[in-house]
């Protein structure tokens, strides 16, 4: 429609109207190309809310999650203080609750911390669509120094290999038996969610009991078991440094939108 009345001025040599339809074409085309930039920018700030939202929902995770370890290592390192003050006793004197505190003890949690948003937001060059150059900074912060501390998250101590090693395989089967097993299940999030074994009675006989507390007294779990109990205090320490940076975290980011 406007190349043919172009063309028909041209014609005419009508040069006023030529300039008219020459502007309202760059016009057009000007006006277009913002109405493009402006949704592209809308939408831009629409995906970064949306990854803001996600990521704040994950912290939220991350203290749950926290919270849950500080509780499961809080009753590994009650049993590990108790197969310690056992030890302190002559061999004869101890019995199934040594036994129950020795296994247990050696109870771990490699489990990595969960991060799925931020790792999405990097794989698909989303962390562009965050304008805010603080809050970028503030994310990789808070993301670097989780993958450092799951190094030490994700460590199992020696005293659970020693302690497997020594323990006879029936002794063990009896802990992973209805009664005596930890349950694990998930939340309604999906999210991980162990339930510790609160009483446990292994039935085993008086010889039976004997034989595997000697067993284990022979296989001088005493270092091992120390290792255990420091290893629980870093991991509890850092458990909670971790939901405190994550509330922090979701705290500047609400304060932020």
């Amino acid at each position: 429609m406007i190349l043919r009345r172009v063309i028909k001025h041209f014609s005419n040599q009508e040069w006023t109207a030529i300039f008219l339809d020459f502007l309202i074409v760059v016009v057009g085309v000007f006006v277009g190309l913002q109405v493009n930039n402006w949704n592209e920018a809308q939408e831009s700030k629409r995906t970064a809310r949306e990854y803001i939202v996600r990521i704040q929902e994950d912290l939220l995770a991350n203290q749950k999650d926290m919270k849950r370890r500080v509780e499961y290592f809080g009753w590994v390192k009650n049993h590990a203080l108790g197969a310690m003050a056992a030890l302190e006793h002559p061999p004869e004197e101890l019995g199934e609750q040594f036994i129950i505190d020795a296994y247990q003890a050696s109870q771990s949690l490699p489990r990595r911390v969960g991060r799925d948003t931020y790792d999405e937001l990097l794989s698909v060059g989303g962390i562009n669509t965050i304008r805010g150059l603080m809050v970028r900074q503030r994310l990789a912060q808070y993301y670097r120094a989780m993958y450092t501390l799951e190094g030490i998250f994700m460590k199992i101590p020696s005293y659970r290999e020693a302690l497997r090693r020594s323990m006879p395989y029936e002794a063990q089967s009896v802990f992973r038996a209805e009664g005596c097993a930890n349950k694990f299940g998930t939340d309604k999030t999906g999210a991980p969610v162990i339930t510790v074994s609160k009483k446990c009675d292994l039935g085993l006989t008086q010889e039976q009991t004997s034989a595997i507390v000697a067993r284990l007294i022979k296989a001088e779990l005493e270092s091992d078991l120390i290792r255990v109990l420091s290893d629980i205090d870093l991991k509890i320490q850092l458990f909670q440094v971790q939901s405190n940076r994550a509330g922090d975290l979701n705290t500047f980011l609400e304060e932020s939108k």
